[in-house]
């Protein structure tokens, strides 16, 4: 009998993957690996996933740790504070505004933010994810993926299809994951 991964502790691990890499992250990259040859995603996000751990295996953890800045910091058409690819181009007030949304909703739903964001914006992906992983309501989880999380997704993972980056893997990865609960409902 196979053994169903939730959805929750996916995004919670692939939250962990998203933040800053420490030297902890390769033992993540093949906890997730084994938890999704476990569950019910499609074997894709599984081969997106090793051809991350093998890009892994070519670095050190400093090489690591500048590819995640230069990337994820320094660039802004691959950030991952969300936010910036639905109001790119627009008046920041919007996303100002939409930070000042998402931080509520947090607090409203006990997820200890300040705890989890160490610093970073509340539309950051790591954070979405974390929150993912944390909620209890389906409703909300689904709601939130579908209005905000999915819709972002979308236009950070066609920006990744043009970088040849070990990052680009564990974007599509976590794209297909996302895209594939929303479509489901999920």
């Amino acid at each position: 009998m196979q053994t169903v991964v939730t959805e929750k502790e996916l995004y919670t691990q692939f939250a962990k993957l998203l933040e800053f890499p420490r030297e902890d992250i390769r033992p993540i990259v093949e906890e997730c690996i084994q938890e999704l040859h476990e569950s019910q995603y499609p074997e894709e996000v599984i081969k997106e996933l090793l051809s991350f751990k093998n890009d892994l295996d070519r670095l050190s953890l400093d090489s690591l740790q500048e590819l995640y800045s230069y990337t994820f910091e320094l660039v802004s058409d691959t950030t991952l504070d969300m936010g910036y690819y639905l109001h790119a181009g627009q008046d920041g007030f919007k996303r100002a505004k939409n930070l000042v949304t998402i931080k509520a909703m947090y607090r409203e739903n006990g997820f200890p933010f300040e705890e989890v964001a160490k610093g970073e914006l509340p539309d950051h992906l790591s954070v979405l994810m974390q929150f993912l992983g944390f909620i209890d309501s389906e409703d909300l989880r689904r709601d939130f993926m579908k209005t905000f999380v999915v819709v972002s997704m979308e236009k950070l993972h066609r920006n990744f299809q043009t970088k040849k980056n070990a990052y680009r893997h564990l974007i599509n990865a976590s794209y297909k994951i996302i895209d594939k609960d929303v479509k489901e409902g999920k």
